[in-house]
């Protein structure tokens, strides 16, 4: 008899924190692969240091605070933060390693197609004068020496601030510091023409012209160093006198995080050590690289190159022919689901729009979590409330790194007259929901889009989202509950077809995935998010595997679940699709004996969604929408490009035939199922 298995024995889930960095590998091998045009390349190593950044601000900041405080309570997964700070510091380094092989032959490759990348030393006299030129009448001028001795304290050097170091010899050793300036191009375009673009790093200008800016100083030795601080924005809700002061106060103290992080490039041990103690770090917060840091700036160059032929083609959403008839009666007609990037967001934006001019539309509700610069959505809310219609915004201002955008616009929407709320308490408004409450033959009919996806048009183009638009009563009715709980005091509401964080999704999702599970071998799970980390979730889909129940999961980013465990797991699959597109829809299939169901979500599988944010989920009933929606979820399963597959160890492995790409496909596909 095969002893019982526990269930809750933490060796059954990956760290969380160890799965991120899994994925920002996988990140990096878009960098490394070949098939991708070199631009592209380029791009992807810049998202992979950005990510990082981000990584480091948060997630390795809050394991400090947990060391700080003295907490010792090991994670889901068995580990201390002690250990997983550990362990996140070696597989960065490891992953570092990687990435210096990588930009080096990306620069052989760039250089192989007239992009040159060069050290000021290797400058022909030509290229040389020209940049003596740009050194002296554009960055001489802002930069700012600082030296650092006995009468001279260590300054304070703000998150993510760049700076050259000076070590200098006398009778002791002392130290300078130049910021390299922000407002300035990373990468100095020295010369563009003949199809050649060359370029010289900024900090090589510096470091080069460093004794003008330490005249008659015996310098010893010149460096790059880098400081990341802890930027998590940290609200006393509850004690809040005015939440949007909070939150800017909050953003000002950013600057002044512990640091957790120091990047080195050319330090002496001596250089080292001394920012060690100002800095007040250990061994596994300084890694040092061989290239130059912060490369998340390679994205001016990609921005700013224009070589067609080194970036994916130009793709052009699909825009619904249904569309080009008045957008209100289009919707009166069916319901529909909108498949973003492959099919346009105009039609979202065109709905507010029209929304706004009609003298019928009573009153548009919004809630706006990350919306972007110039967003004309935005701008129709304006216009409405101009109008003279009853505008509401949930502004989500704690979204974190677009609290400072979300405060700027949240404030011009409340000058031209819009309500602005800025949601519950101890909760992040995260659901994407749109109403507009429309005056037709004396009665009042509600338009309503759930997204799983930001109402912003230019993540839009890049991110891999499904909006679902209908006039369905009931969810009308629904979403109303849901604006009246989050502008009023929330209590938690009825809802007919609405699933909502923190009161009913993740039951419901339990109750799934249960379900599922009692039809044993003839259950059938496959669901999509960008991650996958709540203990008791996986715990249920342990469960079903055991039971017999085939799921598949299609999880982008973070999975602390381990697929392929005999007697556990061996029912479950787990892939990762990664490529030219950010996958972010949440789309959940449960066969449910044969009467399929679907929902789409606006929440991950983790205990913030559940808990800490207010989230939706609903069901997809129009069986033309359903089908349409699984053969999303089945094309995704058939990828063989992009897709990474998930081992019980915490690796993912590619397979290795690479023959079909499922975001190409959809390119595609779209025109075909939607003509």
């Amino acid at each position: 008899m095969r002893k019982e298995i526990d269930l809750s024995s933490p060796k059954l889930l990956i760290n969380r924190e160890l799965s991120w960095l899994e994925f920002n590998r996988r990140v990096l091998q878009e960098a490394e692969d070949e098939t991708n045009p070199l631009l592209e390349r380029l791009k992807f190593l810049a998202i992979f240091f950005t990510n990082l950044d981000e990584f480091f601000m948060i997630r390795v900041a809050g394991l400090k605070q947990q060391i700080s405080a003295g907490i010792n309570r090991p994670s889901p997964d068995g580990l201390t933060p002690k250990e997983q700070l550990k362990k996140v510091s070696s597989k960065t380094k490891n992953l570092l390693k990687s990435v210096e092989t990588q930009f080096r032959k990306l620069i052989r490759e760039l250089k192989n197609n007239s992009i040159y990348f060069h050290r000021y030393d290797k400058l022909n006299k030509s290229l040389k004068k020209i940049a003596d030129k740009y050194f002296y009448e554009f960055v001489y001028p802002v930069l700012t020496p600082l030296a650092v001795d006995i009468t001279h304290p260590f300054p304070h050097l703000s998150n993510l601030s760049f700076n050259v170091i000076v070590e200098i010899y006398e009778e002791e050793l002392k130290f300078g510091l130049v910021p390299v300036p922000k407002n300035l191009p990373r990468f100095i375009k020295l010369k563009e023409d003949d199809n050649e673009v060359h370029y010289v790093l900024l900090e090589d200008l510096i470091i080069h012209n460093i004794e003008s800016l330490f005249p008659e100083q015996n310098i010893a030795k010149v460096a790059t160093m880098r400081i990341t601080r802890d930027a998590d924005i940290v609200i006393q809700e509850d004690e809040a006198d005015d939440l949007l002061e909070e939150v800017e106060k909050g953003i000002r103290k950013r600057r002044f995080g512990k640091p957790v992080r120091l990047e080195i490039n050319g330090c002496s041990e001596y250089m080292v050590n001394f920012l060690k103690d100002e800095l007040e770090l250990k061994e596994e917060d300084i890694f040092s690289l061989n290239i130059p840091l912060n490369l998340s700036d390679l994205w001016n160059v990609y921005e700013t190159i224009d070589r067609p032929e080194l970036k994916f083609p130009i793709y052009t959403p699909f825009y619904p022919g249904a569309f080009n008839i008045d957008i209100f009666s289009a919707l009166k007609m069916k319901d529909f689901i909108l498949f973003h990037p492959y099919e346009s967001i105009d039609p979202v934006v065109e709905l507010v729009e029209e929304a706004a001019e009609d003298p019928n539309v009573l009153a548009i509700k919004q809630t706006l979590y990350r919306v972007g610069k110039n967003s004309p959505i935005v701008e129709a809310l304006k216009k409405a409330a101009q109008n003279g219609k009853e505008v509401v915004a949930v502004v989500e201002i704690k979204a974190r790194f677009d609290e400072e955008s979300n405060i700027t616009w949240a404030k011009q929407l409340e000058e031209e007259g819009v309500h602005v709320v800025y949601g519950i308490p101890g909760l992040k408004t995260h659901a994407k929901l749109l109403m507009i409450v429309r005056r037709e033959d004396d009665t009042l009919k509600r338009y309503v889009h759930i997204g799983t996806g930001n109402y912003n048009v230019s993540t839009a183009k890049i991110y891999s989202d499904v909006g679902f638009l209908t006039t369905d009563p009931v969810i009308g009715e629904d979403v109303s509950k849901l604006f009246n709980v989050i502008t009023g005091y929330f209590h938690p509401p009825e809802l007919s077809k609405i699933y909502m964080s923190p009161v009913t999704l993740k039951k419901k999702v339990l109750h799934l995935i249960e379900r599922e599970a009692k039809a044993g071998k003839e259950g059938r799970i496959v669901a999509k998010m960008n991650s996958l980390v709540d203990p008791e979730v996986i715990r249920a889909l342990y469960r079903a595997s055991q039971k017999g129940v085939k799921i598949d999961l299609i999880v982008r980013g973070i999975c602390c679940l381990r697929p392929g465990i005999e007697g556990v797991s061996e029912n479950i699959k787990v892939i990762s699709i990664v490529g030219k597109y950010l996958e972010h829809a949440r789309i959940f299939y449960f066969k449910n004996g044969g009467d399929e169901e679907i929902y789409i979500s606006s929440a991950d599988w983790m205990p913030r969604n559940f808990h800490r944010r207010i989230e939706t989920m609903v069901s997809i009933e129009n069986p033309e929408l359903k089908s349409f929606l699984k053969e999303i979820l089945e094309i995704q399963l058939k990828d063989t490009a992009k897709v990474r597959i998930l081992t019980p160890t915490g690796d993912y492995v590619r397979p290795e035939e690479r023959d079909f790409n499922s975001q190409e496909y959809f390119e595609r596909w779209i025109r075909e199922v939607k003509v």
